[in-house]
């Protein structure tokens, strides 16, 4: 089953009772673990800036259409044809749309203008007021470092202060998995892991395999065109906004 994609706002009782059992998990000594693109942080902002960039430089009228809501995956041809862009230009401009947007997208001084997801800042200081180490565990590599702490500050996010760490990978082509699998020992060095939240599959199978007893949870936003799906007892987070 695949993830439904963003819905910020979808609040409900059952999700409100995921978000209380994930505060109530946070212990001093403990490390709490959150994923930022598409888990703390919705990207589709980033994307949209991208585009309209592109169109202006471009002359390319037709990317101005491209909103929030026409990305539900990560293939940039059909959050173009979701825009209503015809296909037959689409097929024609992708490759250049493509390069141009993985310049950008994977860049520090892009990512500022992601939007935090609505209630997660309130959420990772509350297990962070509760005494729990929180890192934050990003496939973003160290040259977007800038831009990230910028981010996070702006938003309200617990950083730059006691208990606090965040881990990129050291080299842009290294692949997410294998760099947040390889993380997991120097996040061991500062206690053990209670709470894990991540919007990949196959990150939150391999930490729940390492992890049995942590609080692993499954972010419903989007995901990797991966055939991996989270495992059946991690539960599947709707989103941060709750109804009281």
């Amino acid at each position: 089953m695949r993830a439904r994609g963003y819905a910020p706002f979808a609040a409900s009782p059952e999700n409100d009772a995921l978000l209380d059992s994930i505060v109530a998990r946070a212990e001093p000594g403990r490390a709490a673990v959150f994923d930022l693109d598409g888990c703390l942080f919705d990207t589709r902002p980033r994307q949209v800036r991208i585009f309209r960039e592109l169109a202006a430089q471009q002359g390319w009228a037709q990317l101005c259409s491209v909103r929030e809501e026409h990305f539900l995956d990560w293939s940039l041809r059909t959050t173009m044809l979701n825009a209503g862009i015809a296909p037959d230009w689409v097929e024609a401009h992708e490759p250049l749309v493509r390069a141009w947007w993985e310049k950008c997208f994977f860049s520090s001084p892009y990512v500022i203008y992601d939007h935090a997801m609505p209630g997660a800042p309130s959420l990772v200081r509350a297990v962070w007021e509760r005494g729990a180490q929180v890192v934050y565990l990003t496939g973003r590599d160290i040259a977007m470092v800038p831009g990230t702490e910028i981010a996070l500050r702006a938003f309200g996010f617990p950083y730059n202060a006691v208990r606090t760490s965040l881990l990129m990978k050291p080299r842009f082509d290294m692949d997410d998995t294998e760099f947040k699998e390889g993380a997991l020992e120097s996040i061991a060095d500062l206690g053990p892991t209670t709470i894990y939240l991540d919007n990949e599959p196959a990150n939150l199978n391999i930490y729940k395999r390492r992890h049995p007893n942590a609080h692993v949870v499954f972010v419903e936003t989007d995901h990797s065109p991966r055939p991996d799906e989270p495992g059946p007892t991690i539960p599947w987070l709707r989103s941060f906004w709750r109804t009281r």
